[in-house]
Order: C-alpha cells, then structure tokens, then sequence
C-alpha cells in the first residue's frame, strides 16, 4: 500500500492529452467513479465516455456488442471506417436493407450515452 501512495498522480497531465479518446465503463463496474473522474480531466474535445448498462468492468466480455456502434463513429471520426462498398445480397442477414435502424440506436444496445460532468467538489 505504500507504493500507492508514493505514486504519481497522472490526472494532472490528462488535460494535455491531444489523442482522440474513448473511454468504455460498466455502469455497476466498482470503478465507475475513477473512469468518470478522469474523463472529466481529460480535454472533451478529444474525448468520449461510454457508460454501459446492465455491466460491470469487462465491457468488453459482458457486453461486446454494446462497443459496435460506438466504435463505428469514433473509427468515422478518424476516416478509417466506411460503409461497405461492395453488393450485398437483399436477402443477406447483413445487407442494411435488412436491418431494423431501431437496432442502430444506442438505446438498443444497451448504452446510456452522457455528455462528461466535470467534478468539482467546493470546499468551505
């Protein structure tokens, strides 16, 4: 424990950062309150939080379909993802024109999109 203390602390740096980032939390996951701490030091012009519901901290395992479109307008963002160019069958599971746009909503994914709160705490 005494190595924790004597840590640095990286939030100070945080708002230097000039990377896009995107940051995924389980909205039961026991660090919520850490990852929505240090997205609110981070710039909000580079940076996007995604709280999931109904999962704790392995997003990922608990929830991967949950990061699908989230990741797909972060990728947009970057111009690396485009829609697929190519011919898809009308009767392909995949083909866009088979696919309800309700399922896009994040609201069906499970997500609980927020704007990032900063934390100011006054002390008196």
């Amino acid at each position: 424990m005494d190595l924790l203390h004597w840590r640095p602390d990286i939030t100070q740096g945080l708002r230097k950062l000039k990377c896009r980032s995107l940051i995924f939390v389980g909205e039961s996951s026991p660090f919520h309150s850490e990852a929505l701490h240090m997205t609110s030091k981070l710039d909000r012009r580079f940076s996007a939080l995604v709280e999931v519901q109904a999962c704790g901290s392995m997003v990922t395992e608990e929830q991967p379909d949950a990061m699908l479109i989230p990741l797909e307008y972060f990728l947009m963002g970057f111009g690396f993802y485009r829609p697929s160019q190519c011919n898809v069958s009308p009767r392909s599971p995949l083909s866009p024109t088979s696919i309800s746009p309700e399922l896009f909503s994040p609201e069906s994914m499970g997500l609980k999109l927020k704007p990032i709160k900063t934390r100011f705490s006054e002390e008196v």
